[in-house]
């Protein structure tokens, strides 16, 4: 019998036909969440960072990519880019010279209104769902992330709204 972890034994093609709709789900729904950022301001990841730098105020870059579940230097290719539009810039760290801290400047757009907007245009995806089956669909992602938390071999990213 084939397992999909060692707890958890597949008694039928069931687990695998999930698993393969799960994933396209995600791809897609990435792709399509990602098209409507990118259609409607400054993109998915760009706004994911100005959000993250609204929200927690200035960070280093380590932190960010932690925040972001991205790699440092796709944080530093993010930044490069904000930074040559004037909306981000690297300041030094107010106690250790060797860090560089990356925070908003003052022609950054308002970051919390464009991802609510963001936010809003990609809720209109769940209206296809009852109220009973979206409280369902939480619970169940819900669920199915704490597994993933409480999985010690899978990486685990920051989050930046629930």
């Amino acid at each position: 019998m084939s397992t999909v972890s060692d707890r958890e034994p597949v008694a039928n093609g069931t687990t695998a036909a999930l698993v393969l709709a799960m994933q396209s789900f995600v791809d897609a729904f990435t792709r399509w969440s990602r098209a409507k950022a990118d259609a409607n301001g400054p993109g998915l990841s760009r706004l994911r960072l100005l959000h993250a730098l609204h929200c927690e105020g200035p960070q280093k870059m380590a932190d960010l990519a932690g925040a972001l579940g991205v790699t440092p230097r796709s944080v530093t290719a993010l930044v490069d880019g904000l930074e040559q539009d004037g909306v981000v810039r690297r300041a030094a760290h107010p106690t250790d010279r060797r860090v560089t801290m990356i925070e908003l400047t003052n022609l950054a757009p308002d970051a919390a209104e464009l991802f609510a907007a963001h936010q809003a245009s990609v809720a209109g995806l769940c209206s296809t769902l009852t109220p009973p089956e979206q409280r369902e669909y939480l619970r169940l992602t819900r669920m199915l992330e704490e597994r993933l938390h409480a999985d010690r071999s899978a990486p685990h990213e920051g989050r930046l709204t629930r």
